[in-house]
């Protein structure tokens, strides 16, 4: 009987109909059981003397009642029937009350029910199963309040996403909520508290996102500083700072590149002034690496060979210098290495030809064989 009439906490909310649907169902069985017998008592006990109207009269009331068990079965199964209607409405609703509680999320959320909440889903099943007992003055006032609690929960809804500063979708449900309710007071309010939102979120986004850029430019990471300005200003096309940010992030850059050329050029310059022939001719690559088109750079292409050249002369003595030191020092194995890395690298240099002169005797002090 439970699983009949839908048993749990959501049967016994609504009231069973069970004793009313058992009566209707005996009372149409009893109305066939004694039309049933009336028919065969007719056919069996009608006395001859028995009149055309008498017969009439009697096969009416079978036939009604027979009509009247059929109406009695027909209001069990109507009454049970809504019933059972009932029941899944209420548990649709459970259902979805439950699936909300799950999500547990903090701020109002979406269906996929026509972009409605689930609050307004919930609602409206309700409002169904509520309203087809409800007269007709009842229906309407009870459309004004469902009219007006949707409105407040839609407001609220716009007032939370514009809180943790979801503009963009605050902003569309805004729209949504001037659609159906244009002629809403609350209209004017939230445009305005909306615009408030969104002035105070670009004075203080502009300020963070200026803040960030100039912390980059400082670290020299122009490219991500760059980046934060271009997306600022596209953030808020219409704010002058915001927009003017990524020109401002140029001007810096150039500005530090040519600090930078001149800096580099000065000190080749002093380099090759005191004869460090490789520093100079180090920082000199940079200058070409990092600016290839600046002036310094244009400057000192005609001095680049003669830097690599001198470079090149320092090194060679500065390596034949060591093996004369591990020679002195008794460090032939070493001071051999040194000579066939010199012979390898600069063969045609004069140290490479001193040292291949005297590459037999170097090798035997090594105590080398092969």
């Amino acid at each position: 009987m439970a699983r009949l009439w839908g048993g749990g906490q959501i049967g016994k909310e609504l009231p069973r109909p069970q004793w009313t649907v058992v009566l209707l169902w005996i009372l149409g069985i009893v109305l066939w059981i004694v039309c049933g017998m009336a028919i065969v008592v007719s056919a069996i006990a009608t006395p001859p003397e028995s009149t055309a109207q008498f017969l009439m009269n009697r096969g009416v009331l079978v036939f009604l009642g027979l009509v009247a068990g059929a109406l009695s079965i027909a209001v069990a199964l109507l009454v049970k029937y809504t019933f059972s209607a009932a029941v899944s409405a209420k548990l649709m609703e459970r259902l979805l009350r439950d699936a909300l509680q799950k999500r547990g999320e903090s701020g109002p959320t979406a269906s996929a029910l026509g972009g409605a909440s689930h609050e307004e889903v919930v609602s409206l099943l309700s409002e169904i199963m509520e309203n087809t007992l409800l007269a007709d003055s009842e229906k309407a006032l009870k459309r004004d309040v469902a009219k007006k609690h949707r409105q407040q929960a839609m407001r609220r809804e716009v007032e939370a996403l514009i809180k943790v500063g979801k503009y963009r979708d605050a902003r569309e449900r805004l729209e949504e909520f001037r659609l159906r309710y244009p002629d809403s007071d609350a209209v004017p309010q939230m445009e305005a508290q909306l615009s408030e939102a969104l002035r105070q979120h670009e004075h203080s986004e502009i300020a963070n996102v200026t803040e960030q850029v100039q912390r980059y430019m400082g670290l020299g990471l122009w490219e991500r500083a760059m980046e934060l300005a271009q997306g600022l200003a596209e953030q808020f096309p219409e704010n002058p700072e915001a927009a003017h940010l990524p020109e401002s992030v140029q001007i810096e850059q150039a500005s530090n590149n040519r600090q930078e050329q001149q800096r580099l050029f000065r000190e080749v310059e002093h380099l090759v002034a005191r004869k460090h022939w490789r520093q100079a001719l180090r920082v000199a690559e940079t200058l070409f690496e990092n600016h290839p088109e600046s002036p310094e750079t244009q400057s000192l292409k005609g001095q680049i060979e003669d830097l690599r050249r001198n470079a090149a002369i320092e090194e060679r003595k500065e390596w034949e210098t060591r093996i004369a030191d591990h020679v002195q020092t008794g460090r032939h194995r070493e001071a051999y290495a040194l000579a066939m890395d010199l012979v390898d690298k600069y063969p045609d240099s004069p140290q490479a030809k001193d040292i291949q002169k005297n590459m037999e005797q170097m090798k035997i002090r090594a105590g080398i064989t092969r």
